[in-house]
């Protein structure tokens, strides 16, 4: 095998980090999934029961679904990037883990001590995304194209 194959070979592997982030995106969407429905179904139940409350109580029980569910959406799509190897899904975790940071960072100034964990897996996220080997993961997409 020459140096040339090998580096092929060692870039299009996926980095068991991605994996990792990638199922993790798809079991937040799976769950994300199960909480609109059972919203949805919660909501319908409650606003059964109250004729005065039906409508509101519907159509706020739609809006959390709709919202919900877009949010799920968004979940399988980053999963989806992250194992193909899409370079954008590289930039939005990164983007995410910046913004979920800077969240938790304000949370904590106000007391929130269960905010550390949370910052903890942010750093670690942000900078495993900017290993070498994570970055040639992503930029394969890009070698293939030139």
């Amino acid at each position: 095998m020459t140096d040339t194959t090998k580096s092929t070979a060692t870039q299009s592997e996926r980095p068991i980090g991605i994996t990792i982030l990638g199922i993790s995106f798809i079991v937040v969407a799976i769950l994300m999934s199960i909480a609109a429905a059972m919203i949805g179904t919660f909501m319908a139940m409650l606003g059964s029961y109250s004729s005065m409350m039906n409508n509101m109580i519907s159509a706020m029980g739609g809006s959390f679904v709709v919202f919900i569910g877009i949010l799920a959406g968004i979940e399988f799509t980053i999963a989806y990037a992250l194992f193909s190897g899409k370079s954008w899904g590289r930039i939005t975790v990164i983007v995410l883990s910046i913004v979920d940071f800077l969240i938790h960072c304000a949370t904590l100034v106000i007391g929130n001590l269960f905010a550390i964990p949370h910052i903890v897996l942010d750093v670690i996220v942000f900078f495993y995304m900017w290993k070498p080997s994570v970055v040639s993961y992503f930029d394969r997409e890009k070698s293939k194209l030139v």
